[in-house]
């Protein structure tokens, strides 16, 4: 059989041939993109393949000419062993100099934690990924209940032994006998909150069929009523954060993540009210990473300059005055950045601002860039500004992937123990094979 591109049957050298062709073409594209951009913001995504090895994979944002989003996967790096912050800011400042955009980062949104003052001292803000606060904001509420971290780990060692052919097989009998659906049981170490909840949710389901199997076989692995009923409780908490976050888009703008913490404390309140206890600690836990998310400039802002979110981030006593002074600055700053060159004439910023804030809001929607897409001359250094700040995204990982449990997996399986090399070309196709020159 014939592959494409080639006459006979392509050897490993043709494909290597062909691979890095493509990616010698791709490349030369991105860089042409990078070059005419002013502004970006870089995401940077900390994994670890099967065999425990660590890489790093980067990639660039910036909303184009035509307002449209465009993330561009950059470079997969190796890490050592036995990394510091360190190795990963260098890695950084590689890949900017490398692709000439060290001056036009201004922000990093990251899942590794404890680098935020190495960022900082590289130039550029720190933004930690969405994603993975909220894994960490399940693990601490694991943490401050043993009642719950030992159902949760009770649950993972169920799904455990029922990953065995023999036990699904006893299971699978067991759902025909009682009519369920041929489900297996998901398995989880229970750290992460997207991978926890579809456990639980597998468990909820074929709970007959499990209790039935464990009885016929002794195994000691019974869930009590209590049990039971706390699973229940589990589930419709970590709910509250999926019921919230649609995966159906590839980024979620930085501009997100006020209102998306807001939607969870509504929906976690509701279940305090029914005497949710997992909700409560899942709350308290939230607002402890989320309390202070107001006084942080990248997330207000881009929060303010998205046309559906933004009097969600004008709300509270005070803020107001700060934002609006902020985004002043930021429009003056733009101003004294363009001195000498063929830019428009600034008007009057503050009526600028105050002109955009007596706007009526989107509804929830309406594309927030669409709004931006045709500035008028008097709104073009505000206009720039959403640009800067609605060109972040809220998590490293993409979010089709950080979740959607299916498609994480997916991802997760393909990643392997390639020549590091290799792993970064492929990579870079993938996540650039919508890339026109």
């Amino acid at each position: 059989m014939k592959s494409a591109g080639f006459q006979n049957q392509p050897t490993s050298t043709d494909i290597l041939l062909k691979l890095q062709q493509s990616f010698s073409e791709k490349t030369q594209s991105v860089q042409k993109h990078l070059d005419s951009v002013d502004t970006v913001a870089l995401s940077s995504e900390v994994w670890n393949t099967t065999a425990n090895k660590t890489y790093m994979t980067t990639t660039c944002h910036l909303i184009d000419d035509t307002w449209t989003r465009q993330s561009w996967v950059l470079e997969t790096t190796p890490l050592p062993e036995e990394y510091k912050p360190s190795n990963i800011i260098r890695q950084l400042l590689k890949i900017a100099d490398k692709w000439r955009i060290g001056n036009k980062i201004k922000v990093v949104v990251t899942n590794e934690d404890g680098i935020k003052r190495d960022i900082k001292k590289a130039g550029w803000d720190f933004i930690p990924c969405f994603a993975n606060t909220l894994d960490v904001v399940f693990k601490e509420t694991l943490e401050a209940s043993s009642d719950w971290k030992v159902l949760v780990q009770r649950c993972c060692k169920i799904a455990k032994y029922f990953s065995n052919a023999e036990a699904q097989g006893h299971l699978k009998k067991a759902q025909k006998n009682l009519w369920l659906l041929k489900h297996n049981l998901a398995e989880t170490k229970g750290d992460k909150w997207l991978s926890t909840l579809n456990m639980l949710e597998r468990i909820s389901e074929q709970r007959e069929a499990i209790q039935q199997v464990l009885i016929e076989f002794n195994v000691d692995l019974l869930l009590s009523k209590l049990e039971n009923k706390n699973i229940t409780k589990t589930i419709s908490s970590l709910k509250a954060f999926q019921d919230v976050i649609s995966p159906a888009k590839r980024y979620h703008s930085l501009s997100d993540i006020i209102p998306q913490v807001e939607a969870m404390r509504k929906k976690l309140k509701e279940l305090q009210q029914s005497g949710n206890e997992f909700a409560k600690e899942l709350a308290r836990c939230l607002d402890h990473h989320f309390s202070k998310a107001k006084e942080n400039d990248w997330l207000t802002l881009s929060t303010t300059l998205n046309m559906r979110y933004r009097d969600i981030a004008l709300s509270e006593t005070g803020t107001f005055t700060h934002i609006t002074k902020r985004i002043i600055a930021e429009m003056e700053h733009l101003n004294e950045e363009n001195q000498g060159r063929s830019f428009r004439q600034p008007g009057n910023f503050d009526m600028d601002v105050k002109r955009y804030l007596e706007k009526e809001m989107f509804e929830i929607e309406y594309d927030p860039l669409a709004f931006w897409k045709f500035p008028k001359d008097k709104d073009w250094y505000l206009s720039e500004v959403a640009r800067k700040y609605l060109a972040v995204v809220s998590t490293a990982v993409p979010a089709d992937i950080a979740f959607d449990i299916e498609k994480a997996r997916l991802v997760a399986s393909r990643r392997s123990s390639l020549d590091p090399e290799h792993l970064n070309m492929m990579l870079f196709l993938n996540g650039n094979c919508f890339l026109h020159s």
